[in-house]
């Protein structure tokens, strides 16, 4: 039965795995702390980082957030003051048209009747030549009928003679 007794372990069985395994923890130590803790601290710099962005970020979507819903809630309001805005415009807009076309119509019938001024009175110069013309045509044509021979006898007689005369 001794044979398959268990061989219990010795402190000096167990002396050399355990001062095997504290010289690698210390060496490990003397060459790894200094990484390890950059390493951690460097982390914890992002980390910090990351948490106060993310909390920026929080705050500006606050931010939006509260802003889009007094705009939601200003809409009506904003959408009747540029219904006002646009109808006051749309109003300025048509007077100023209709000035600009009652000028523009005072204009036209100022040229209308300085043209029928001026046609008027081309007219009038036109009829007035004409009438002349026909007066002296049949004024003519009257003296001649009415003149007989004697009557131009005397004409050059008086003629000759008051041509004759010192004026």
């Amino acid at each position: 039965m001794t044979e398959h007794a268990a061989q219990h372990a010795t402190v000096g069985d167990l002396f050399w795995p355990v001062l095997n395994f504290a010289i690698f923890v210390a060496v490990l130590v003397r060459f790894l702390r200094p990484p390890a803790v950059e390493y951690f601290r460097a982390r914890a710099v992002r980390l910090r980082e990351a948490l106060q962005a993310g909390t920026r970020a929080r705050a500006e979507a606050e931010a939006l957030r509260a802003t889009l819903a007094r705009d939601v809630e200003n809409l009506p309001a904003l959408r009747s003051q540029l219904r006002a805005d646009l109808r006051a415009t749309a109003e300025r807009e048509c007077e100023a048209l209709l000035a600009l076309g009652r000028t523009a119509a005072e204009r036209i019938r100022t040229d209308a009747r300085l043209l029928a001024e001026h046609e008027f009175a081309a007219a009038r110069a036109a009829l007035r030549a004409e009438v002349i013309e026909e007066a002296v045509r049949q004024a003519t044509a009257l003296i001649r009928q009415a003149i007989r021979p004697e009557d131009q006898e005397r004409f050059v007689r008086e003629f000759v003679t008051g041509a004759g005369a010192p004026a």
